[in-house]
């Protein structure tokens, strides 16, 4: 089977790997999508995930697929079923001479019947990431593109939750690619005001202001923290929020904090310890310890996707052939595409 392959030199190739061969408790999935994850993506092939110990790999963690068939012991899953997140090799084991990286941009995968895997087996183990392989119940009406977007959406939907954002918070957003997207979205959907969102060009600014930003601040052309003092008449921000990754850029911007404002990190790669090296005046009391809750987003998302509240294809850029993985992977490095969803079968183009 194809499937996209990454040995740590910042590329990305289609090649051939093994077919994964499900166990009793595993079913097999036809990958019908997979994502881009931008900051993570770009980590691994280049070397720079501190979790990622071999090449080469099998890339993609933002996948969606369709059951075809399911393992003797299986008794939770039915062929034909949708899931999140099929993977051709789950982390920590290999496919062939692969690692997992995370394997979900192939053309086969696989998901776990972990419920009775666990009746039959108390004391088994199943791999952690089966806990993020959830389902895609048949009355929602999806895309399989869509789908794909209920991935970042339930990580950064739990994650601006357990920051604290609520009704009438102010807060600052560094960064204006698909998590800052995810992040404004969210924030004003949970009643922030205002939400500011400081990036360094105007065309993903724009973006961000039909995603419900109030104000937007180019720091390239303007003083962002004068900017945010005006906007708050003086006040300053509850939170800032980190999806840029940029530890100087955060630092700088906490100027802007309120006297007991706080800063989150969301950033791939970037950590409360970073910044705090980057500046002379924030200790880790500035900061939250929070963190994504992505399974126990699944439910919520499911409903306001039923409810038609959230614009899932706004928050990629392209849709292209898996065949054109290496196009889409430039597209993104020549900042063409904020986000391109590959299509194992559909030969259709969005972008």
């Amino acid at each position: 089977m194809k499937v996209a392959i990454v040995e740590g030199n910042g590329k990305v190739k289609l090649g051939e790997a093994p077919m994964p061969e499900p166990n009793e408790y595993q079913c097999l999935c036809k990958i019908l999508a997979c994502a881009t994850c931008t900051g993570t993506d770009q980590k691994i092939m280049n070397r720079k995930m501190f979790w990622v110990k071999e090449y080469p790999g099998i890339l993609g963690h933002e996948s969606v697929g369709r059951v075809v068939k399911t393992g003797a012991k299986v008794r939770n899953i039915r062929k034909g079923d949708m899931f999140l997140r099929p993977a051709a090799v789950y982390p920590g084991e290999k496919l062939g001479n692969y690692s997992s990286l995370i394997g979900g941009f192939a053309e086969y995968g696989l998901v776990t019947d972990t419920k009775a895997l666990l009746e039959d087996k108390p004391n088994a183990e199943p791999n952690h990431y089966t806990i993020y392989q959830q389902k895609i119940p048949p009355d929602i009406a999806i895309s399989p593109a869509d789908a794909t977007i209920l991935i970042t959406l339930k990580e950064i939907s739990s994650f601006v939750a357990n920051v604290g954002v609520k009704f009438n918070s102010s807060l600052v957003i560094l960064g204006a690619g698909p998590v800052a997207m995810s992040i404004c979205f969210f924030a004003k959907l949970y009643g922030a005001y205002p939400v500011v969102v400081i990036g360094r060009r105007d065309e993903p600014l724009a973006r961000m202001e039909k995603l419900g930003a109030d104000f937007t601040v180019n720091n390239q052309k303007e003083d962002m923290i004068v900017r945010v003092r005006e906007i708050t008449v003086g006040k300053g921000v509850n939170f800032i929020i980190d999806a840029a990754g940029n530890s100087a850029l955060v630092s700088d911007a906490s100027q802007s904090l309120a006297s007991e404002g706080k800063i989150a990190v969301y950033a791939t790669g970037s950590s409360s310890e970073d910044i705090v090296g980057h500046s002379k005046t924030l200790s880790e009391k500035d900061f939250i310890a929070a963190g994504p809750s992505e399974e126990m987003a699944h439910q919520y998302l499911l409903d306001i996707v039923k409810l038609k509240i959230v614009p899932l294809n706004a928050f990629y850029s392209h849709r292209l052939p898996f065949s054109k993985i290496e196009d889409g992977f430039e597209l993104l490095k020549k900042k063409k595409a904020f986000k391109v969803v590959f299509e194992m079968e559909n030969g259709g183009e969005k972008g």
